[in-house]
């Protein structure tokens, strides 16, 4: 039985080579590797996601001592990788239990823990936000695991120290650009760390070289090296930090904008996936994107983004949302029309020209439901197709220049909207009454306790937009996150009470929505800065609001401003003093609160002087050359380049698919010889070949050998090579092969070179 169950251990762990557990490096360098590897998992604790605690090193350590260990046994590369994702899933799993919070057994806390990820599973499949940040935690470990792990495996089992760097590197580098704290600190001890290990690292290889050339360096050869590397190092790192950016950054901002909407989407599948973390991503400047997240710091700048010219201001829509998430908003009305059929009840045309400064991605700007634009546009609408729910350019570069948009903006007076029943179609009841079911009581409560007794929808939604108008509330541009595992609009109406406009208008439309009423959040800009030199408004980066649309049947989607920074929507009353609405005190009559009034509209609350000149139009120049470049010729060059180098790839090894692994791998190796400039002779024995290759690159020599000699025993001996001959041949190639495709760039530029003569 005895005997069994060791067979069995050694089938799964072979035993480790411990002459080779020594780190490659030396002990010098050890302290070294310690540090590369800890900087991910300690710029997690310093970004500070979520409240953990030092569990992340932990895992790190785990990660390197199992990597080391399984790297230096003789257990294949597949069992190796299954064995190392089931210890990190425990030591992720076991290391999360330990470090929650509270005083209950391992055992009950092992319990909650499975609860939070099945009730996050349940509101992800539901489309709702996940606001508990336990999968967030255990997705984090499970990256630092990774990490680790894999580098110490592969440096353990080949020597290579890169797999290490760009594993925890790439980590390290994702976490300090969408961190929320300045974590650039632990980005350049990794970057020395790294440096100085890789120095090292090339010491060691120069070393094991001369010792097979026969070549005793000095004794001073070693301290020479690594101080040599020491200084480059220090040189790197600050021209790295005293260096002016390049003039090219603007023309890299306008190739990234082409990969612009397919980041935004996926950034809001994570921000739903993950809505109870700080994060996981900074707003830069206004980003008008599929999603939004609830309690986000926008970085708004005064730089200006567009110039309207228009018979008078208005607020400029970008896009509407419809799906609230819990704790953000999607749009999912995505059809796309040539056409749609817009209520024409009490609207007028209204013509705007937009001349853009700063594109946001293919969005046309517009003042309420736009009609027709002078350039090729498409609409984003929904089943109904009586309304949009954002216009688009079908040329990305004509929605970055200037166009004309004819929208039509309703003048239906008071008592008009008052009389509209409240028969909705059933899609809108569908699309825009849809609520989460994670809403508070309390939010369903006081909606219930200030719109029940309201007769038609109008003065529900003035009643709402009064009271959130009116103190305790107040308007603040420093955004304040939702602490985790609360509802954002419940912490806003009880406990926040003054924050962003998204605030604000999510809270009503949230209520209104509760109370009957299909209501969705639009996002754009606010009427800007009249500038009378130029005769159009000024419209910057600070300008972006968010506000309320309410539907009314026949009338289509009407405006309404709940956030206390801008005036209320002017709009006339016909009614009897008896039957005036709630906010009729908000001002119908007076022309500072019209909005067509250039000066009635504040910039975020902040007091800018319309004929200061500095805020945008200097760059003129820049922005016309960056308009100019067209960057979708070099991306896809850059993308046909690297589908000819998977063909390749792919060509390489198919050639081999009917060979066995020690024949697969020596007949990649001759031919990677002969790309390399060391083809095989026809007339040279497997020996010969193998002596001759390692005698063109010293690196090959020891891999080749053994490639060599499995082969003829694979092809020569009777009982033939056994597993570990076998995977002793896998390793040996792809040592080979790491040292012959350092030599094929050069290969190439020479032959490049040679044509040109």
């Amino acid at each position: 039985m005895s005997a069994l169950l060791g067979s069995i251990r050694r089938s799964f762990l072979p035993p480790i080579d411990r002459s080779k557990l020594r780190f490659r490096g030396g002990w010098f360098a050890l302290p070294i590797y310690l540090v590369v590897v800890s900087m991910y998992p300690l710029s997690l604790q310093h970004a500070d996601w979520v409240e953990i605690g030092s569990q992340f090193w932990w895992i790190a350590l785990a990660g390197v001592l199992a990597g080391t260990l399984l790297g230096n046994g003789r257990i294949p590369f597949t069992r190796a990788v299954l064995a190392g994702g089931t210890l990190g899933m425990l030591m992720v799993t076991l290391s999360t239990t330990v470090a929650s919070t509270g005083g209950a057994a391992y055992r009950d806390k092992l319990i909650h823990l499975a609860i939070l990820v099945n009730n996050w599973i349940t509101q992800v499949i539901a489309g709702e936000a996940a606001s508990d940040p336990t999968v967030f935690v255990l997705f984090l470990g499970a990256s630092v695991w990774c990490a680790t792990f894999v580098g110490s495996f592969v440096l353990a089992r080949t020597g290579r120290i890169w797999d290490a760097v760009i594993f925890n590197g790439a980590c390290l580098v994702i976490n300090v650009s969408v961190a929320l704290t300045n974590l650039y600190p632990d980005l350049i001890v990794f970057t020395l760390a790294v440096l100085v290990l890789l120095v090292r690292i090339h010491i060691v290889n120069l070393q094991e070289r001369w010792a097979r050339q026969n070549i005793e360096p000095s004794g001073e050869m070693d301290w020479r090296l690594l101080r040599g590397g020491l200084t480059w190092t220090a040189v790197l790192v600050i021209m790295a930090l005293v260096t002016p950016r390049v003039g090219a950054a603007e023309v890299l901002n306008g190739a990234w904008s082409t990969f612009e909407g397919p980041y935004h989407s996926a950034e809001a599948e994570w921000q739903r996936f993950f809505a109870g973390v700080s994060g996981p991503s900074r707003l830069r400047g206004v980003s008008f994107s599929d999603s939004i997240r609830l309690g986000q710091a926008p970085n708004l700048g005064d730089r200006v983004v567009m110039t309207v010219e228009a018979p008078s201001g208005h607020f400029w829509r970008a896009v509407t949302y419809d799906f609230y998430t819990g704790a953000g908003w999607r749009t999912t009305e995505s059809d796309k029309a040539d056409k749609i059929a817009l209520p024409t009840a009490d609207r007028e045309a209204f013509q705007a020209r937009f001349d853009i400064i700063v594109p946001h991605s293919n969005i046309l700007f517009a003042a309420n439901e736009p009609q027709k634009v002078d350039v090729p546009y498409q609409f984003y609408t929904g089943a109904d197709k009586t309304y949009s729910t954002s216009l688009h350019a079908l040329n990305r570069s004509q929605a970055a220049g200037t166009y004309t948009v004819t929208s039509l903006i309703s003048i239906a007076d008071k008592q008009t909207l008052r009389r509209v029943a409240a028969t909705y179609p059933d899609y809108i009841k569908a699309k825009y009454l849809q609520l989460p079911s994670t809403l508070t009581p309390r939010v369903k409560a006081l909606a219930h306790s200030l719109l029940d007794n309201i007769p038609n929808a109008y003065d529900k939604a003035e009643t709402l937009e009064t009271f959130l108008r009116s103190p305790p509330f107040s308007y603040s541009p420093q955004v304040k996150p939702t602490p985790p595992g609360k509802d954002p609009i419940d912490y806003f109406l009880f406990d926040l009470r003054q924050d962003f406009c998204e605030y604000f208008a999510s809270a009503m439309v949230v209520m209104l929505r509760e109370a009957g009423v299909p209501a969705r959040l639009v996002e754009g800009f606010t009427t800007g800065t009249y500038d009378s030199a130029s005769n159009a408004y000024v419209v910057r980066e600070q300008d972006a609001h968010a506000w309320v649309e309410v539907y009314f049947p026949q009338y289509g989607w009407i405006e309404f401003e709940p956030t206390p920074s801008q005036p209320p929507f002017a709009r006339v009353d016909n009614s009897s003093a008896t039957g005036a609405g709630p906010s009729d005190a908000g001002g119908a009559g007076d022309p500072s609160s019209d909005p067509n009034n250039p000066a009635s509209r504040s910039n975020r609350g902040e007091d800018l002087n319309p004929d200061d000149s500095s805020g945008g139009f200097s760059g003129d120049g820049v922005v016309a050359a960056v308009r100019s470049l067209d960057p979708r010729p070099l991306l896809a060059f850059l993308g046909f380049l690297l589908l000819l180098l998977v063909l390749a790839v792919v060509r390489f090894n198919w050639r081999f698919r009917n060979h066995g692994p020690i024949e697969s791998a020596w007949g990649k190796t001759r031919l990677l010889a002969s790309y390399v400039g060391h083809p095989p002779h026809p007339s040279q024995t497997t020996y010969e070949f193998a002596s001759s290759l390692g005698a063109a690159i010293p690196e090959t020599r020891d891999p080749v050998q053994s490639l060599a000699q499995a082969r003829v025993v694979e092809r020569y001996s009777a009982e033939g090579a056994d597993d570990d001959m076998r995977d002793a041949a896998e390793t040996a190639w792809h040592q080979a092969a790491s040292a012959m495709l350092t030599l094929l760039p050069g290969r190439i530029l020479r032959f490049i070179t040679s044509l040109g003569r």
